[in-house]
């Protein structure tokens, strides 16, 4: 694990990786998992694989494959699998695990950059793939989603401050997703994060991200925002019975 995490430096990072990545897809299996759509609207908890984290540092060592196996028994309508190694703890063997354990659509969650993360992405199952619109330039981001929309693939962008929203719109996606943490200073900002979930033009399915740790907090976005689909990772890995919180968290979605 790197000491300190670093938004500007991701993609050198992922750089140093494409040779691996490369490597990986001249010898990986062609996919056999069939494409699980998230359907549009849909409300619930969109559960995470997540080790680690730059703001919490080790969070918990888990089979992947079983916590997903927890998080379906709870109901989660999809799954998220961080694999950066670097910050979060992840592997593409993770995201290997959990998409062939579950028959639910699994987030590709990573710091994208290049067409071969995607492509990689797809064969070991994923349905989904997050881009971040701070890491990309418009021209960048395009290219990337029209990509992944390629593939069969369903790109989630992230944004943080309602800023950024204006220029994803020319997308046309059918979801967005707000990360309440800024990626740069890693704070959490709730009243930033609500007032862009507001921004969000009602016919895109709205996701909320980072922070929610009960399930009074996300009432109180749901409520708020009109959101109806929270991706959970630290709180649901830090549970001793996460199959309840997310039973909790959905019934008030």
């Amino acid at each position: 694990m790197k000491e300190k995490f670093a938004l500007h430096a991701m993609k050198s990072l992922k750089e140093a990786e494409l040779p691996s990545i490369r490597e990986l897809l001249r010898s990986h299996p062609l996919r056999i998992r069939p494409l699980h759509a998230l359907e549009k609207g849909k409300r619930g908890v969109i559960a995470e694989i997540k080790k680690a984290s730059p703001s919490r540092g080790a969070i918990r060592a888990v089979e992947p494959r079983e916590q997903a196996m927890r998080y379906a028994r709870g109901g989660a309508v999809a799954m998220s699998v961080l694999v950066d190694g670097n910050y979060f703890g992840g592997s593409w063997d993770d995201l290997r695990a959990v998409s062939g354990a579950v028959d639910v659509p699994v987030l590709f969650k990573e710091f994208v950059y290049f067409e071969e993360q995607i492509d990689l992405a797809a064969v070991c199952g994923a349905d989904m793939v997050l881009l971040i619109a701070r890491c990309l330039d418009a021209v960048r981001l395009r290219e990337l989603y029209s990509h992944a929309s390629g593939l069969g693939l369903l790109p989630i962008v992230e944004v943080h401050c309602r800023e950024e929203i204006p220029a994803v719109l020319g997308l046309e996606p059918a979801f967005l997703m707000v990360n309440m943490r800024n990626l740069e200073s890693l704070e959490m900002d709730f009243y930033r994060g609500i007032g862009s979930l507001k921004e969000i033009p009602e016919h895109i399915t709205r996701i909320s991200a980072s922070g929610m740790d009960s399930a009074d907090a996300v009432q109180a976005i749901a409520q708020g925002t009109g959101t109806g689909l929270f991706l959970m990772g630290t709180a649901l890995m830090e549970s001793s019975d996460p199959e309840s919180m997310i039973q909790e968290v959905t019934g008030v979605c």
